[in-house]
């Protein structure tokens, strides 16, 4: 289920519209939900966010934006096992997704490598060579791996598929295709015949965002410029 949803609604006026005689003013409502992941064999998650509500025709949605973006992080350490030989190596993370909803679709991810270090054969790890210890010189931390957020979009799917008189919600499907944690070896010499990997706190994180930008009918509009011309003279005199 969707996670952190929050309401925007813009207080200025952005634009200005005319049909035929009439003037109103363009105003914007933003909604926003995420979901994360921790694996790719979870299950697609939804983001479920409020459908636009016409008030029994008093407002009009002129448009739909629709924005995707998206994070991911882990912690990696690695230790050499093998004597006899040493290692370049690096961590890498990759992370791919994708996201439907009405009237849109798309995907996105990121490949994030570490710089090359350099490891020496197996110092003895204390005497147990199973024992997993990432200290140099036959290990290395590679700390949090982290990109983003990335943004995809904006989308502008068809806006009534968005709108509706009274309450209603849209659903985001996100599905993850791939999380991927794991050491790359640069050959020569190639990976050593013994060796271990710590991946700790994968995740994977997508947020959605859903501007309705709209106009209401004639009076609400007049209405909302008189109490914004209010406060503006209120100011004034303070």
């Amino acid at each position: 289920m969707t996670k952190g949803l929050k309401l925007f609604t813009a207080v200025a006026v952005v634009a200005l519209v005319t049909t035929g005689a009439q003037a109103g003013a363009i105003f914007q409502q933003m909604y926003m939900g995420d979901v994360t992941f921790q694996s790719d064999l979870e299950n697609p998650k939804d983001i479920v966010l409020p459908k636009f509500d016409t008030m029994g025709g008093t407002r009009t949605l002129l448009s739909v934006d629709v924005l995707v973006n998206h994070s991911g992080r882990v912690q990696m350490r690695a230790d050499n096992d093998d004597p006899f030989q040493g290692a370049e190596v690096r961590a890498r993370m990759i992370r791919q997704w994708m996201a439907m909803g009405p009237g849109m679709f798309t995907a996105g991810g990121a490949t994030t490598p570490t710089q090359f270090v350099q490891l020496s054969a197996d110092d003895g790890d204390g005497g147990d060579n199973n024992v997993f210890d990432a200290t140099g010189p036959d290990g290395h931390d590679f700390g949090v791996i982290s990109y983003g957020p990335i943004k995809e979009g904006p989308f502008n799917p068809m806006a009534g598929l968005y709108a509706i008189d009274g309450a209603g919600t849209v659903t985001f499907t996100i599905t993850p295709v791939l999380m991927v944690n794991d050491l790359q070896f640069a050959d020569p010499p190639g990976p050593p015949d013994a060796w271990q990997l710590e991946v700790l706190n994968p995740r994977m994180t997508v947020k959605v965002k859903v501007f309705y930008n709209y106009i209401p009918e004639p009076a609400t509009a007049g209405l909302v410029g008189l109490a914004g011309l209010a406060l503006i003279r209120s100011r004034r005199r303070r």
